[in-house]
């Protein structure tokens, strides 16, 4: 019999997935006002397509990209190894680590948040890929380059601003912690 481990760390795929989709709808409505001003388009068909695109990239695109980061850990070799007390190496370890989290329970209040905005950068690069892909078949007479150009500068735009958000998190939480 095999006993459990109770410090096995902490996979960053459900939390990342769960966040993306509250962040769905803020999302939809900045790439909206982006997409719908820069080709013309209609607000609301806009908004149904960018939404449509956006759940796409959200429910095929996080575990892609998680699977990305967990994919390049191993192949770093990384697997946890990490045993110091440098901030900035504990933080450059988590952010190489995002994808699962080492067994660090008493340090989760500042890596869950910069896990989860290091994962914002594979999720970037998959969702543009995504939604390109959906919404250049969706606006079939518009010309696809002119579609992805748009499509990467509201994803640019959402994106950094969830990544403003998770690095208050962050911010928030490591404050908390040096005051205590």
């Amino acid at each position: 019999m095999t006993p459990l481990l109770a410090n096995a760390g902490i996979p960053m795929l459900f939390p990342q997935a769960i966040l993306m989709g509250l962040a769905l709808f803020p999302v939809t409505i900045i790439e909206t006002i982006i997409v719908a001003r820069s080709l013309g388009l209609p607000k609301g068909k806009a908004f149904l397509d960018i939404g449509l695109a956006n759940f796409y990239s959200t429910i095929f695109g996080v575990p892609l990209a998680w699977g990305l980061m967990f994919g390049l850990a191993l192949l770093t070799g990384r697997g946890f190894a990490w045993n110091t007390d440098s901030p900035i190496e504990m933080l450059a370890a988590v952010t190489l680590e995002a994808a699962w989290l080492p067994p660090h329970y008493d340090r989760l209040f500042w890596m869950f948040p910069a896990a989860a905005s290091a994962l914002l950068i594979p999720c970037l690069l998959v969702s543009v890929l995504i939604e390109h892909w959906y919404l250049a078949r969706c606006w079939n007479d518009l010309d696809r380059r002119q579609v992805f150009r748009v499509v990467l500068r509201a994803n640019l735009w959402s994106y950094l601003v969830l990544f403003a958000v998770g690095c208050s998190w962050f911010l928030s939480n490591a404050q908390q912690y040096t005051r205590s």
